[in-house]
């Protein structure tokens, strides 16, 4: 059976430190990473993967950075401009020139696609006969390097970088920040032409930036937000307004000058344009929690908390969160309709946790469902994941209809144990309900089992199973008689069945199942000698009464009690007697018997379990019986 969440894993030669999906191709997937400026041996790269098959990833192109400078520590993917993606990464220069001053860290590379020409054979009005194109060859090549940092700290290196969602003939924004710096700085670029990228502000704040994202909220209008380890800031970005960041939620406590404890931030993601969604580590590695938090309408004031979630406790610590809008606006203007979110948070266990929030939209207000955690993917990676990162989806546009292809979302996650893996999630048309407001526009979702869900559902299956066949097993043996009746089985079982199953652990009423004395050599419950072998004139019970009915009118059948001399041998046999070998049998029929003889012989034959009340005494008629045991017994033995 193939897993609800494929996975593919791939191992390349070199540590990986960033991965992103090329927002215009899901199956494109770029990872960064190398072993830094010295003579490790190991080089700087970034790799170009194709994930379109679910259970393998091929390696498209690749570029080698120098070995003299940083790896890569940031990437992203953005627009097409032409016939070029635009690809943005972060990496440091040679030690030399970070030294001296020069640290060309930002880098745009360019990836190219070209797609081999088909060669026609056949001359005259023959057919053309077509080769199959060969798929599209991608090469990648470094456009520009540049510097954004007005600090010449020789540690900082270009530790965040985050791109807007790109849309058609919009321009699109990205944003750096710095780490390990003196004077920590978040610089703002357009980044849709090749050339260098333009500068549109700056930002110096008063902690080291741990996240940025980017929302579009109109035509060429963007809600920038960043936040430190306790502090959240918001910034409006338009053509004629360049306003200072609004600070809209601290963490409480933070400001406190007594020794608290205080969770602190690790990452953050627009959901809407009310709604941030904050991924917080607790302190001292107590746990994580997930937080959605409305902003205040006029981007000024306290947030508020809307939804929130601790992860399990087995998780101590996030090192990662990826976000993905299944149903995200048509363009930069449309309002956002009813959607669902998935959400990944990689652990410091090297496992994935993956969350899900409907959203539903009633008019201008946007009401988010609680988080509800649907899988956790463990041991996703041997080492710590250090990027994690969805495909861009798109729904279809034309209705659903059966020939509408499936539709997945993938997630892909490095570590610097130099692994990538990418998980392919599968996604599902719902109904769309005109009456609650949501737009013509079809909407997929995950449908996929919660782990908790799934768990329950194997509990309540197993459960049913075991009673079922603690049912069948008590029913079985009921019919067989063998225990005591609980669920009157042979009142519902047809008789058929019942007869097929049989009932060997019941006996008649009134049979002793330990007879008080028996002959040696027979079964004592069907008087059937337990020596098939064994010959002579005796015949055991019942054999003895079905040659009765099969014999000659003038045989005589004799029943006797004996008593051996030495005590070693007694019981009750049944003999043909022949008269001109052993003379006289001297006994009695059935009928000669006196009652106390008759309920004496009774008593014989149920001791040595050859007969029952049930059988009655048609079938001890025409049977001579030993009058004296002993001595008959001696007589007939010889």
């Amino acid at each position: 059976m193939a897993p609800l969440i494929p996975a593919a894993k791939a191992t390349l030669s070199y540590p990986l430190y960033a991965c992103d999906f090329d927002p215009l191709d899901s199956t494109r997937l770029l990872v960064g990473g190398g072993g830094g400026a010295g003579r490790s041996g190991v080089g700087n790269k970034i790799t170009i993967l194709d994930t379109s098959k679910a259970s393998e990833i091929e390696e498209a192109a690749e570029i080698d950075l120098s070995r003299d400078e940083d790896n890569v520590t940031s990437l992203a993917v953005g627009q097409q401009n032409g016939n070029t993606t635009l690809v943005f990464a972060g990496v440091n220069s040679s030690p030399v020139d970070v030294a001296a001053g020069k640290n060309l860290h930002f880098r745009v590379f360019g990836i190219e696609d070209t797609t081999p020409k088909a060669k026609r054979k056949g001359k005259g009005k023959a057919k053309a006969e077509t080769e199959a194109q060969k798929a599209a060859v991608s090469t990648i090549a470094e456009i520009s390097r540049v510097s954004l940092f007005q600090g010449k700290d020789k540690d900082a290196y270009q530790r965040l970088l985050r791109l807007s969602r790109p849309f058609p003939n919009q321009s699109q924004l990205g944003a750096v920040a710095t780490g390990l710096e003196r004077e920590w700085e978040i610089v703002l670029f357009n980044a849709s032409t090749k050339s260098p990228p333009t500068k549109i502000g700056s930002i110096l704040p008063h902690k080291e930036a741990v996240d940025v994202d980017f929302l579009h909220s109109g035509e060429g209008e963007f809600l920038f937000a960043y936040c430190d380890v306790h502090d959240i800031y918001v910034k409006r970005i338009t053509k004629s307004d360049n306003a200072e960041p609004s600070l809209v939620y601290i963490t409480p406590g933070s400001r406190s000058t007594e020794k608290v404890t205080v969770p602190a931030f690790r990452a953050m993601r627009w959901l809407t344009k009310d709604l941030l969604l904050m991924l917080t580590n607790i302190h001292g590695n107590a746990g994580v929690v997930l937080q959605i938090l409305r902003i205040p309408p006029s981007g000024a004031g306290q947030s508020r908390i809307a939804q929130s979630i601790r992860l399990p406790s087995q998780l101590s610590k996030s090192t990662g969160l990826a976000v993905a809008n299944l149903t995200p606006p048509v363009g930069p203007s449309a309002p956002q309709d009813y959607t669902q979110f998935v959400i990944a948070v990689a652990g410091q266990d090297f496992s994935i946790s993956l969350f899900k929030v409907d959203l539903q939209v009633e008019g201008s207000v946007s009401l988010p469902s609680a988080i509800k955690p649907f899988r956790t993917l463990s041991a996703v990676h041997p080492f710590t994941i250090t990027s994690l990162n969805f495909s861009n989806f798109t729904p279809p546009t034309h209705p659903i209809t059966a020939s509408t292809p499936p539709q997945y979302l993938k997630l892909a996650s490095v570590s610097v144990n130099n692994t990538v893996v990418v998980h392919t999630l599968p996604l599902f048309p719902v109904p769309l309900s005109m009456k609650l407001g949501q737009s013509r526009t079809p909407r997929y979702v995950v449908a996929l089992p919660s782990t908790a869900a799934a768990w329950g559902m194997a509990i309540i299956v197993s459960t049913l199973a075991i009673l079922l066949g603690a049912v069948f097993i008590q029913g079985l043996l009921e019919v067989r008689g063998g225990v005591p009746v609980w669920i009157n089985a042979r009142n519902h079982v047809p008789l058929r069945l019942q007869e097929l199953v049989g009932r060997p652990y019941e006996f008649p009423s009134g049979y002793n199942s330990i007879p008080t004395s028996a002959s040696s050599g027979y079964n004592h419950h069907l008087g059937i000698p337990t020596d098939s072998t064994e010959s002579g004139p005796a015949l055991r019970l019942p054999e003895f009464f079905e040659k009765m009915k099969s014999g000659a009118p003038d045989d005589v059948y004799v029943i006797t009690h004996y008593d051996s001399p030495d005590g070693q041998d007694n019981g009750v046999k049944a003999h043909l007697h022949d008269e001109e070998m052993h003379g006289p049998h001297g006994g009695k029929t059935w009928d000669d018997l006196q009652h106390e003889q008759r309920e004496g012989w009774k008593k014989k034959l149920k001791e040595a379990g050859y007969w029952a009340e049930d059988m009655g005494e048609t079938l001890l008629k025409g049977v001579v019986f030993g009058e004296l045991a002993g001595a008959v017994g001696q007589a007939v033995g010889g």
